[in-house]
């Protein structure tokens, strides 16, 4: 791990997993994700960005890969860190087509029909970072991912009506 970046969990949480072993959007393995993570983790400006992104790796037009569970503990490990907010908005996006998505035709044929519910499931262990971020940060595509992330529909429908509330204001 580049020492510049200190001791970030999402780091430690991106080296957890076996990329190599899994399949990418890209129809290569995710051995280059942990990469592009670091790219993104570490970026203080757009431009270091160039080159690096998640679209088409994770999912293809909300069409999952088997990647993207493992990839959902490190997105919710960075955003309860400091990131600059395009980088921030990057990760909320990409956790909203796993949610919103479904398991692309090639991962069904492998047995992995069920790779959105897995994602929902991992989104729920960090539910109120996305809920942070519902009420102080990107609170539409926040409350689009909890509309499909929150197993609780009453509590999701308060904070929906707290914070559009709120912004109409």
């Amino acid at each position: 791990m580049d020492d510049r970046f200190g001791m970030r969990a999402s780091l430690i949480e991106l080296g957890r997993h076996d990329w190599a072993s899994l399949r990418c959007g890209c129809g290569e393995t995710g051995a280059h994700l942990p990469f592009s993570f670091t790219a993104l983790i570490g970026a203080d400006s757009l431009e270091e960005t160039v080159g690096y992104t998640l679209d088409g790796h994770l999912e293809q037009q909300s069409m999952l890969f088997q990647v993207a569970p493992h990839a959902v503990p490190v997105i919710l490990a960075a955003l309860a860190e400091e990131l600059p907010q395009f980088v921030r908005s990057h990760f909320l996006e990409m956790l909203w087509y796993l949610v919103a998505g479904e398991s692309h035709a090639s991962e069904v044929d492998a047995g992995l029909g069920d790779l959105e519910i897995e994602c929902r499931a991992a989104v729920g262990e960090g539910i109120w970072l996305i809920y942070k971020e519902a009420s102080s940060g990107d609170s539409e595509t926040a409350l689009d991912i909890l509309e499909f992330a929150d197993p609780d529909s009453v509590r999701f429908s308060q904070f929906r009506s707290v914070v559009t509330g709120r912004k109409g204001r």
